[in-house]
């Protein structure tokens, strides 16, 4: 039998169309924001909501990336995973994703969340639900922010996550 292995190979190449750092002064911004929260809870005694706050919009996400995923593109999570990264803590793609798809689940995420954190109004005290609705505008900003500075990209980009940079390729 012969090995038709090298003529069906895929072989795919990707042009860095941008990439961006995440320098210093960028993340200072990033956590600035966290770290004033933080002081705000702490002095109104609400720190512990605020971690909690963390951890449950965290799996909110997580929730509502895998539901998009299952009923709206009719895919499964594979190669999707929980990584702490400046600006993409969460469940996020390990690979190459196109950021048109990206963004439109980001916006998915932005209502959904919305949604499921006010679904909880009746129950949380006030700075309860502020500690929440923040870490959710907390997270998406800096993703964001990122969207923002490839949307000349936003047709044809598929993006790279990594721990201290954040490119777009072309295809």
């Amino acid at each position: 039998m012969k090995n038709n292995t090298s003529s069906d190979a895929i072989i795919y190449t990707y042009t860095l169309l941008r990439r961006i750092p995440h320098h210093l002064l960028l993340l200072g911004v990033y956590y600035a924001f966290a770290a004033v929260w933080t002081v705000k809870a702490l002095l109104t005694n609400s720190l512990l909501s605020l971690c909690l706050g963390y951890i449950f919009v965290q799996l909110l996400h997580m929730l509502a990336i895998r539901g998009y995923l299952h009923f709206v593109r009719k895919a499964e999570p594979q190669g999707w995973s929980f990584r702490f990264a400046h600006f993409w803590t969460g469940y996020i793609p390990d690979q190459y994703v196109m950021l048109r798809s990206f963004v439109r689940l980001h916006l998915h995420l932005l209502i959904s969340g919305f949604a499921g954190i006010l679904l909880l109004y009746p129950w949380l005290t006030a700075p309860a639900l502020s500690n929440i609705l923040f870490v959710h505008l907390w997270i998406l900003g800096g993703r964001f922010y990122m969207f923002l500075m490839f949307r000349k990209q936003y047709q044809v980009g598929w993006l790279r996550l990594r721990a201290n940079e954040t490119s777009c390729y072309k295809q």
